[in-house]
């Protein structure tokens, strides 16, 4: 998170790989490699990780992180 908040969003994505790799359903590490991505641009790959992490949200119960995931695919397309 703070390398995002640095503005380095391609070490970002990194961490957020890492996370990932380590907690395959940490759906909070998914929204923010979707928010790194679509700051550099690359809508597909940040509707792709909005998606999973809308999914993953839903299925943990969290209603409010589901919704701010779709609210993010709806601004990509």
């Amino acid at each position: 998170m703070a390398r995002a908040a640095l503005g380095d969003q391609q070490a970002a994505i990194q961490d957020f790989n890492q996370a990932i790799k380590l907690k395959p359903d940490y759906a909070h590490a998914y929204y923010s490699r979707g928010s790194a991505r679509k700051a550099l641009g690359d809508k597909q790959a940040a509707i792709e990780d909005y998606q999973k992490a809308a999914d993953l949200y839903q299925q943990q119960g969290n209603t409010e992180w589901h919704q701010n995931a779709l609210n993010q695919i709806k601004t990509l397309q």
